[in-house]
């Protein structure tokens, strides 16, 4: 019966995407998301071997600088100033099997399931926030953080569900404007009382790639917005927007403080970087004098972090992984029409967002972010891949 039932035509695949999608919208609780990853991973590793993903697209103009940032890892482990304490982290980078898996199983059903799914998801986050808000949560020692651990994680995750749901509702409304409408108003609601800067910055440069894939003209609006933005939000979100401009501002001064130890930690360990998970240690021996913290968790910049933590290699992997994806999708943007382009301009913009986010924190290779963001740069490529066969 066993046999029978896992040679039905297509089962594996769906169970696959079914997996990797659940994942992807769950990702805020790795303890459901990680699980589902197990299961998505076996099923399309029996998807192909049953001859189901024949055909199908697999990103490969992404998979080269996967390969690169996998083995520039391993070096960087292997020649790590504590060799088992990064070994330990050399599993996490089975992840990036998310790219290629999402092109191949992410079709146009499933993603339209992937954006109900993280419709529902960033509403429930948002609705969370807000009352999080509601009850206190509502200034720079106190912030919303929803059901993640950091109010970071929160903010960039929500901003990768809020851009990704704009996107279709611009793009391609049709028949699901009730289910989209509520995680874009609320979403973008909770994100600017977040007070989290860097998803603010993502938020305004996502909206300016769909304004100039769907109007252009409405980037004469923005300053508009602005203005409207002004005068209808608190003035501690106000406040908190011009900071990002003052040098003085505490935390503003350390990260550039963080940025000039970790270009030192580059200039002391070019290739393979000091190590998997070492940079919070090794920060305290490169901090400045004048550094406002002694000790920080990472560099809060994603270039600096990878290319300190894993080297210059892995950061010229990272690079051309992002630089691959933009141009793929952007170049096939103009050919492209109907839900293909809602897709793509979807996955385009929230990796826009969540990249010019990782300028000011890393978020790179935070999980809970992290899967959501691979599992979009997979089905946007995908999605090109499909629509030139």
């Amino acid at each position: 019966m066993e046999d029978r039932v896992s040679l039905r035509p297509g089962r594996a695949r769906a169970l696959a995407a079914g997996a990797i999608v659940a994942a992807a919208a769950t990702s805020t609780r790795l303890g459901i998301a990680n699980p589902l990853l197990v299961i998505g991973g076996i099923a399309a590793w029996r998807a192909w071997r049953a001859g189901e993903l024949r055909g199908r697209p697999h990103a490969r103009a992404l998979v080269p600088p996967l390969i690169l940032f996998a083995v520039a890892s391993l070096a960087s482990a292997v020649f790590s100033l504590d060799p088992l304490d990064s070994f330990d982290k050399l599993p996490r980078l089975a992840v990036l099997l998310l790219v290629p898996l999402s092109a191949a199983l992410i079709d146009e059903v499933w993603w339209r399931r992937l954006v109900a799914s993280l419709a529902v998801a960033t509403t429930i986050l948002a609705v969370w926030g807000l009352v999080q808000y509601a009850r206190g949560f509502n200034d720079l020692e106190h912030r919303i953080a929803g059901p993640l651990s950091h109010y970071m994680l929160f903010a960039g995750w929500v901003l990768l569900g809020v851009v990704v749901v704009l996107a279709e509702l611009l793009l391609n409304p049709v028949r699901r404007v009730w289910l989209l409408l509520p995680p874009a108003a609320l979403g973008t609601v909770a994100l600017l009382l977040s007070y989290t800067r860097n998803a603010w910055v993502g938020l305004a440069a996502a909206l300016l790639v769909l304004a100039a894939v769907w109007r252009r003209r409405l980037l004469l609006l923005y300053p508009v917005a602005a203005l409207a933005l002004w005068f209808v939000f608190p003035r501690s979100v106000l406040d908190r927007v011009v900071s990002v401009f003052d040098l003085k501002q505490a935390s503003n001064y350390d990260r550039v403080c963080m940025t000039l130890s970790g270009v030192q930690m580059i200039r002391d360990y070019p290739i393979t970087g000091v190590g998997l998970d070492m940079v919070e240690r090794m920060y305290p021996l490169y901090r400045r004098d004048d550094a406002p913290r002694w000790r920080v968790p990472h560099l809060h910049n994603n270039i600096m972090q990878i290319a300190a933590e894993r080297g210059l290699p892995a950061l010229g992997a990272y690079l051309w992984l992002m630089g691959a994806f933009f141009t793929v999708t952007w170049r096939a943007l103009p050919r492209l029409s109907g839900r293909h382009r809602a897709a793509v301009a979807a996955s385009l913009a929230s990796a826009v967002a969540i990249s010019i986010a990782g300028l000011f924190e890393y978020n790179f290779w935070f999980a809970n972010i992290q899967y959501l963001m691979l599992v979009l740069l997979g089905a946007g490529v995908g999605r090109v891949e499909e629509a030139r066969a």
